[in-house]
């Protein structure tokens, strides 16, 4: 990640480690925390982040893609 954090594992171990480090968001199902991640995305980073797909694999697997298309992200 941007801030140093480094993250391993497949897209949904890796989208749920964002989660659990994330502040207010513990509650949320997956689906959920991926349409908040997308929102602060836009909200704070002006980034239009296209995540797509319809099981909870496909949308982690997919916003991990657009984070790191957008250099929200890199991988190692």
């Amino acid at each position: 990640m941007r801030d140093g954090r480094v993250f391993q594992g497949t897209a949904v171990q890796i989208v749920k480690g964002m989660q659990d480090v994330a502040f207010g968001v513990e509650r949320l199902s997956l689906p959920e925390y991926i349409d908040w991640v997308v929102a602060n995305a836009q909200r704070f980073e002006s980034v239009a982040l296209r995540v797509q797909g319809d099981t909870d694999e496909a949308k982690a697997a997919s916003l991990v893609d657009e984070m790191v298309r957008e250099g929200l992200a890199a991988r190692g």
